[in-house]
């Protein structure tokens, strides 16, 4: 049996937890014996974090190696991961021996485990980001640094293909695969059909679902909400999530006069239930990875709305199953509007969706993880 550890920085609530939690409660326990290891035991982002008993499948070990939540085991960690070698930190903190160790995400889960001192184990590092956006601004030597990071790994896998090839625009020397998220489908349709204390209005309902943070592009969408609104169009935008511009956004919210048209619902445990009551799943973010909220919506037959990022071609496969436009304010103020107007083109989006979900079946793409793993 081989022994598998999956690195992430900490369980906050986010598209890449999310599918880890899938990923490693769907794989066979008669072939791995499966660990997951936040190096932080709370966010270092926000106060919000799962309960993590309640998602990992029981035959899941789950370890944290620093509780940050004691601000002076925090700071000691911080000081030693500054100025103590770091292979020497490793060894201090990992104690088994895993045949496998995966980087589950970049930055510091990704550098943690480049200083593995376990010889034996393969090396896998995920990206799960356009890597356009985190290195446009780098230096020669930051890009160098991270090049010596990657070289110590077996293989690099993309959530898609054009997180890879953003990959090799920085590092074309060193192989890089595409991996597709794993998604808990049956676990997905069956939240859909929970019972919901919340009732949507007669006009069109959109849905976002995501941290309320600046590269989700929620202050244009708002601007956007201001001139169809103005327009005379009836709608509606329910906000899931959570995040530092809450304030800032519910500001703009108040000074356009959109308290009837936008409402922040905050963190919610269940999404799927929204999404199978709302008309579209609306995605306004400048870049993205691999949209994993935007393919839950698609297994929940929610036509999906979204800015041309990384990825989501990828998601629609052959498949018209919304609209992807110009990541622009002009290029999603259009695509709204064409929705509104023509409300009767929603049922092809539908049908779409419902051809699209057999590409995410969950034993299939386990399966293809799986084979990675393996070499």
């Amino acid at each position: 049996m081989k022994k598998i550890a999956f690195y992430i920085e900490s369980m906050v609530v986010g598209g890449a937890e999310k599918v880890l939690i899938d990923l490693v409660n769907h794989m066979d326990y008669s072939r791995y014996d499966v660990t997951v290891i936040a190096i932080f035991k709370h966010s270092v982002y926000s106060d919000y974090s799962f309960q993590f008993e309640n998602f990992f499948n029981p035959q899941v070990h789950y370890k944290t190696l620093v509780d940050n939540g004691n601000s002076l085991r925090y700071l000691l960690f911080n000081y030693a991961y500054a100025h103590m070698n770091k292979r020497t930190l490793y060894s201090c903190l990992i104690k088994e021996q895993y045949d496998v160790e995966i980087a589950f995400y970049e930055g510091l889960p990704t550098e943690f485990v480049s200083f593995s001192t376990n010889l034996r184990s393969r090396k896998l590092a995920w990206l799960h980001t356009d890597n356009t956006r985190l290195y446009k601004n780098s230096t020669a030597q930051i890009i160098a640094q991270k090049h010596a990071i990657y070289q110590k790994y077996d293989q690099v896998l993309g959530v898609s293909s054009q997180v890879c090839q953003s990959f090799r625009k920085y590092f074309p020397d060193i192989d890089v695969k595409v991996a597709y998220n794993v998604y808990d489908v049956d676990q997905i349709q069956q939240k859909s059909q929970y019972p919901l204390n919340w009732t949507r209005g007669q006009e069109t309902e959109f849905l976002t679902v995501g941290r309320l943070i600046e590269i989700k592009g929620y202050d244009r969408l708002i601007r956007i909400c201001h001139r169809l609104n103005q327009e005379g169009f009836q709608f509606h935008i329910t906000m899931l999530g959570d995040g530092e511009l809450r304030e800032t956004l519910e500001a703009a919210v108040n000074q356009y006069d959109l308290s009837e048209k936008i409402s922040f619902l905050g963190m919610q445990q269940n999404p799927y239930s929204f999404m199978s009551r709302s008309d579209y799943f609306l995605c306004t973010s400048y870049s993205e990875g691999f949209s994993t909220v935007g393919v839950e919506a698609i297994l929940c037959e929610l036509p999906f709305l979204t800015t041309n990022c990384s990825g989501m071609r990828e998601i629609f496969g052959d498949e018209q199953c919304g609209i992807i436009c110009d990541n622009s304010e002009d290029g999603i103020y259009a695509m709204m509007k064409q929705v509104l107007t023509h409300r009767e083109n929603r049922k092809q989006f539908v049908e779409a969706c419902k051809r699209r979900k057999a590409f995410f079946q969950t034993e299939v793409r386990v399966s293809a993880i799986c084979d990675l793993l393996e070499g």
